[in-house]
């Protein structure tokens, strides 16, 4: 089975992703049909979108420092 990072299962990563996704789409419809998001759905896509940044700048962090320090030695 095809693995992420930290082994965490393709399915799992993939089935995240599709239900994410279905969510921004919501929220988005929302925002077009000019009806205000909830305080939850606001809230969510405040720390979904938080959540991303950080793990992406740990993913940054560790191939341009980590990953580049051990192919020095």
């Amino acid at each position: 089975m095809f693995t992420y990072n930290f082994g965490v299962p393709g399915p799992v990563i993939w089935t995240t992703h599709i239900i994410i996704g279905l969510f921004l789409f919501y929220a988005g419809y929302q925002l077009y049909q000019k009806k205000s998001l909830t305080p939850v759905m606001t809230v969510t896509i405040l720390v979904l979108g938080a959540l991303a940044a950080l793990y992406h700048a740990h993913l940054m962090f560790y191939n341009l420092i980590i990953l580049n320090n051990s192919s020095k030695n």
